[in-house]
């Protein structure tokens, strides 16, 4: 009794500790308003024009077969090669070739995050931008308002609305180029805000809101009635995310109708569904019957059990509820076992232990259903109405459901998702919606059929159909855009732009070496570092699902661990073969939470060692074969909704000592252990409470250090939470300071020099180069994307980008540590060029037709100066001749100028003869031996050839006022011809 006793206090001492210190931790920064958004963007900006370093210049790897999520397109009127593409975080684009090719017009704008576009149909190159992306999902963004281009996109206006935070619809009045109705959807994770419908009648320069939302309801889309554009109906939202749930409806979701152009409205009904469970409403209305409205419904309710699909498996999770264990023993084994494999149970149990444990009552048929209980699978074991279609004749008055049949399959049950319906503005029967697949019906949505298209992306978002030619579609997914001009019997892809939404990014050590990265939707990719987005030819698909953290064994730069959401994870060996690694949980014992993005990491001291994070840490020693669990529950929040939460989110270890581990979670906790695990240490208490860990960075140089971030995005706190620990953790210090209001994803140490960090955040990188005392702006050429992840090459020394949004980009970060090695006092300092590898092309003719200046060699040349002006630049071979001289103008910092290996004419003759004069003097048989391979310039400008700097050693000298400073480059020879004949075989004993 007494230890019983004993047992209570401890735990209720442990509870009060745990309340104590959860009350001491430091409270976060609040929501952020339009107002710190923009405080936020001028320090970026002012950052942007201070740094140094702009000379460093970012390049695009790609992919583009991985487009991101394409939220809207709109076609120019009277221009069907000219449209515009929004992409959820990729920015606005631009084509007039019929997406031959597309031109990014939003880049550096305060956000590139896409919401919805119009084009105005009376003076087309007026372009509205809402920022902010429509859709609700984990990695959907906000915006900053409205903008409007009146020169097709190549200069922007702020319009207002900035605390609308995303935006469902633009409309503008085909009759009034002044009059413009926005549906503002409001924020995600928190209330208030500009939610409702707003319109303006003086071209944006001034709002007003005509129908008012709630704390929770924004208006999610918005329609004309076609023959009367004061006639107009909107679909309003409710719905709340939190980092633990997302509650998909409320009663605050309906439709409604205004005649006057907005000055009033009323909420339709006539058999509509209305209730807690009303979902994402999307409206459409035909020109061919302009009284005929339908409206796409994601009715969350949940259908009885008696009416729910219960699939074409004899046991599942849904047939387990109402069976009994003879019935369940009365089962094939095979059927059984089928059922554990798709289930996710431990990999100890297999068909003949379970019908034993069944047999002897050692198991319920509820333990089992209870075994299957969690956050995600419940996502898809129970049934709800899901998508409906609803159809109105007399323009709202009175509604019917179009179809008898359920819609299932199409939205599952995440409407929220999807949420846009279309309908042929020449047949009102004619009817397309959006999800998974994307379906079609030809008789006014009574019977449906698919018309996903084989090669075609799955989840679709937007949709265009030609007014003029119903059967030419466009459409965009989470895979871009597709065009089909046979309504939607077969598709063309439109793959032109780099827009990959990254979670992550690694590479290997393979030469060159590759780049790896987990993708929105898109699976897993590998790309080479020397790819041209251009072509792609170099980037390939090694997993599905939606990507998340790649680990690369650098023992062979091959064997991949990876996989897709909620740690369902590979291995992939160098042979191509695959083996789960996955962790499970023990049967009876509470579900393992596995985070949307599970981190897993190989020790650096051993890479058959493998760290993966649940709620638990755990860890195998044998390449992910088996595991033990080396941490309990390291979350410490006990909120739980329909998302899997109170997760590990990050992970590091020490490459300076096996076993000392820095661990992260979603619910603020960070936690060290020295002994692999025996003994762990929390160290969150002096951090922001209730904040993201978006990353724990163990220090490569010094054994206690280590450097954290946190991540507000779930809040809608944008405030940058930088931290780094020398002691292990028992003190932290912030180190954001500089840093402009930006939600961190991630910060990486040097591996080669320990006062430089980067950062990587909501809307680019930064640098720091005093271990975070102070930060720069490393965003030359970079749009203004959020990046999510970042790595350092350790052999190649570039940082490579994973951007959500804009695929992978790779800068060169060589300069910076050279440049810390030698000191800031440095006047001209003028860093390693790679060798360059010449080309038998060079010694010809260029084309009149096919050469593409693009595609021509250079040599980029980067230099550090103290001192802005005009720098000289002298290419000088190994004769000391100068061949070439340049000029490139200088700015204070880093600089960059790409030589085109080109030499002067004159020059190069002139060092030629001399060089050949020399050598008649050295050697007086010299000359009977001459050849004209000994004057290749003389040759070349005999023959017409383009003059390329011939192999061999050369100097190239950098001079900017009194400071001058030499690197040397290598021209390497092309290959030898191979022989054009070769003996087959060799004769013993010849």
């Amino acid at each position: 009794m007494k230890s019983n006793k004993l047992i209570l206090a401890l735990a209720l001492f442990s509870a009060l500790l745990l309340a104590a210190t959860a009350q001491a931790r430091p409270q976060p920064a609040a929501a952020a308003d339009f107002a710190d958004k923009q405080t936020a963007w001028e320090k970026h900006q002012a950052l942007l024009a201070a740094s140094p370093y702009a000379g460093l210049k970012w390049r695009s790897v790609g992919p583009i077969v991985q487009g991101g999520r394409l939220v809207d397109l709109e076609v120019v009127p009277g221009q069907p090669y000219t449209f515009y593409a929004a992409y959820a975080s990729g920015g606005l684009w631009k084509t007039s070739n019929n997406g031959h090719t597309f031109e990014p017009l939003f880049d550096h704008q305060p956000s590139i995050i896409m919401g919805d576009i119009a084009v105005d149909p009376r003076h087309p190159e007026t372009v509205w931008v809402g920022t902010g992306e429509n859709n609700s999902s984990r990695s959907s963004y906000g915006g900053m308002g409205v903008y409007r281009s009146d020169d097709g996109g190549q200069n922007w206006s702020y319009m207002g609305l900035g605390d609308s935070d995303r935006i469902g619809r633009i409309l503008i009045d085909p009759n009034d180029s002044d009059t413009i109705y926005v549906a503002a959807l409001g924020k995600l994770y928190t209330p208030g805000g500009q939610r409702g419908v707003f319109r303006s009648t003086d071209g944006g320069k001034s709002w007003q809101q005509v129908l008012k939302g709630g704390d929770w309801t924004g208006v999610i889309d918005l329609v004309f009635k076609p023959d009367d554009a004061k006639t107009l109906y909107a679909a309003a939202w409710e719905r709340k995310r939190r980092p633990w749930d997302f509650t998909e409806g409320g009663t605050g979701s309906a439709i409604y109708k205004s005649t006057d152009g907005g000055d009033s409205w009323s909420r339709l009904e006539g058999g509509l569904p209305r209730g807690d469970f009303v979902g994402r409403i999307g409206l459409a209305v035909s020109a061919a019957s302009p009284d005929t409205l339908y409206a796409s419904i994601d009715n969350q309710q949940q259908l009885p059990e008696d009416q729910w699909d219960l699939g074409d498996r004899p046991i599942n999770a849904k047939r387990l509820r109402g069976m009994g264990k003879e019935e369940f023993l009365a089962h094939d084994k095979n059927e059984i076992e089928r059922f554990i494999r798709s289930s996710d149970f431990d990999v100890s149990v297999d068909a003949n232990k379970l019908i034993e444990w069944v047999k002897t009552d050692k198991v319920s048929i509820q333990d089992i259903v209870d075994e299957l209980g969690d956050a995600n699978a419940n996502l898809f074991n129970t049934d709800i109405v899901g998508l409906q279609v609803w159809r109105s004749d007399d323009a709202g008055a009175s509604w019917r459901l179009t179809h008898a049949r359920p819609l299932d399959q199409v939205v599952y049950s995440y409407g929220y998702y999807f949420g846009e319906i279309r309908v042929s503005p020449q047949n009102a029967e004619q009817v397309y919606v959006l999800g998974v697949p994307v379906v079609k019906s030809d008789d006014g949505g009574k019977t449906w059929f698919s018309v996903q298209g084989r090669d075609v992306h799955g989840d679709y978002q937007s949709m265009w159909i030609n007014p003029e030619h119903p059967d030419h579609l466009m459409i965009g997914n989470d895979g871009g855009a597709d065009v089909s001009y046979d309504g939607g019997q077969t598709w063309v892809k439109l793959d032109a732009q780099p827009l990959g939404q990254f979670y992550t990014v690694n590479v290997d050590m393979a030469e060159p070496y590759n780049v790896y990265g987990g993708l929105q939707d898109n699976g897993t990719i590998r790309c080479s570092s020397t790819n041209r987005w251009q072509t792609g030819a170099n980037c390939k698909s090694i997993n599905g699902g939606d990507g998340m953290y790649v680990a690369i064994d650098p023992r062979d730069s091959k064997t991949t661990y990876t996989g897709w959401q909620f740690g369902n994870y590979t291995r992939i060996d160098a042979e191509g073969g695959r083996a789960e690694v996955r962790p499970h949980s023990v049967f009876g014992q509470p579900a393992l939470r596995y985070n949307w993005n599970s981190p897993v990491i190989l020790s650096a001291h051993n890479a058959d060692v493998v760290y993966f994070g649940s709620n638990r840490l755990y860890r195998s020693m044998d390449q992910g074969q088996t595991w033990t669990a080396i941490s309990g529950d390291l979350s410490r929040s006990e909120k739980r909704g329909d998302v899997p939460f109170a997760t590990l989110t990050t992970l590091s270890e020490s490459s300076l000592q096996f076993g000392l581990i820095w661990a992260g979670t979603d619910d603020g906790q960070v936690w060290v252990t020295e002994t692999g695990g025996v003994g762990w240490q929390d160290v969150a208490d002096k951090l922001p409470k209730d904040r993201w860990v978006s990353r724990v960075e163990a220090s490569s140089h010094e054994r206690e250090r280590a450097y954290v971030t946190l991540n507000g995005y779930r809040d809608d706190d944008i405030r940058a939470y930088v931290y780094r620990t020398d002691d292990l953790g028992k003190n932290f210090r912030d180190i954001s300071k500089g840093l402009p209001a930006e939600a961190v994803n991630v910060i990486r140490e040097d591996p080669l020099m320990e006062n430089i960090l980067y950062v990587g955040t909501d809307r680019g990188v930064y640098v720091s180069t005093d271990r975070g005392d102070s930060w720069s702006a490393l965003q030359g050429g970079l749009p203004n994307v959020p990046v999510h992840d970042l790595v350092v090459h350790p052999r190649e020394r570039e940082l490579v980008a994973g951007t959500h949004g804009r695929s992978i980009w790779i800068v060169d970060v060589l300069p910076l540590q050279d440049l810390q090695e030698a000191g800031s006092d440095t006047g001209l300092k003028v860093f390693y060029v790679d060798d360059v590898k010449a080309s038998r092309e060079w010694r010809g003719q260029r084309s009149r037709w096919f050469f593409r200046p693009e595609e021509a060699p250079k040599s980029t040349i980067k230099y550090w100066s103290e001192s802005a002006g005009t720098a000289s630049v002298e290419i000088i071979d190994s004769n000391d001749a100068v061949v070439r001289r340049l000029s490139s103008e200088t700015v204070h910092g880093m600089n960059s100028f790409d030589w085109d290996l080109l030499v002067d004419e004159e020059l190069a003759l002139a060092a030629e003869a001399a060089a050949q004069a020399q050598k008649r003097t050295a050697d007086a048989d010299a000359e009977k031996s001459f050849s004209r391979a000994d004057t290749p310039y003389a040759e070349s400008v005999r023959l017409g050839h383009s003059l390329y700097a011939t192999p061999g050693d050369y100097t190239i000298r950098v001079s900017v006022g009194e400071n001058s400073d030499s690197v040397g480059l290598k021209i390497k020879p092309p290959k030898d011809f191979e022989p054009r004949f070769k003996e087959p075989y060799k004769l013993r004993g010849k």
